[in-house]
C-alpha cells in the first residue's frame, strides 16, 4: 500500500515547469537589437556604480548574450555581421568597464569612454542598418 499512499510525499516535491525551449536565431540583427536593450536597462548600474549589483545584473548578462551571440550567428549564417559587430563590441566594453569599476582600478575612466564610443556605434548600426564592413575604430 506504500506504493499508492497519497501522504506528505506529494507536497513536499516540488512541480518541474517545463518551458519551451528558446527559440535560437543566426540572425546578427536580432543579436544587435537585444544589446542595445540589453546595454541601455543596464549601464545605469556602472555609471551610478553599485558594485553589489555589477557580477549579476551587469557582468553576466552580457556575456550569456555575448556568448550566445558568437555561438549562434557565424559568417557563413548571416551574410557578414557588418556593423552590427558593434554592438557585440558594446556588450564587451560595457563588461570591461563593469570589471575595472569592480576592481578599482584607475583604468575604468578609459573603459567608460571605449563603451561610450561603442555604445554610440551600436546605436548608429541599428539606426543605419547597411551591411558592409566597418572601421575597427573611429
Amino acid at each position: 500500500m506504500v506504493g499508492c499512499s497519497h501522504d506528505n510525499q506529494t507536497n513536499t516535491q516540488e512541480k518541474v515547469e517545463i518551458k519551451a525551449a528558446p527559440k535560437l536565431t543566426n540572425d546578427a540583427t536580432t543579436y544587435a537589437n537585444e544589446a542595445w536593450k540589453l546595454i541601455n536597462q543596464i549601464d545605469h548600474y556602472v555609471y551610478q556604480n553599485q558594485k553589489a549589483d555589477l557580477d549579476d545584473k551587469v557582468r553576466k548578462p552580457l556575456r550569456k548574450l555575448s556568448t550566445d551571440w558568437r555561438i549562434n550567428v557565424k559568417m557563413t549564417d548571416s551574410v557578414t555581421e557588418g556593423k552590427y559587430a558593434l554592438c557585440r563590441k558594446a556588450l564587451t566594453s560595457l563588461d570591461s568597464w563593469a570589471r575595472e569599476t569592480l576592481d578599482g582600478n584607475k583604468t575604468a575612466v578609459e573603459r567608460k569612454l571605449d563603451y561610450e564610443r561603442d555604445k554610440a556605434q551600436c546605436k548608429d548600426a541599428i539606426a543605419n542598418p547597411n551591411l558592409g564592413n566597418t572601421d575597427p575604430k573611429r
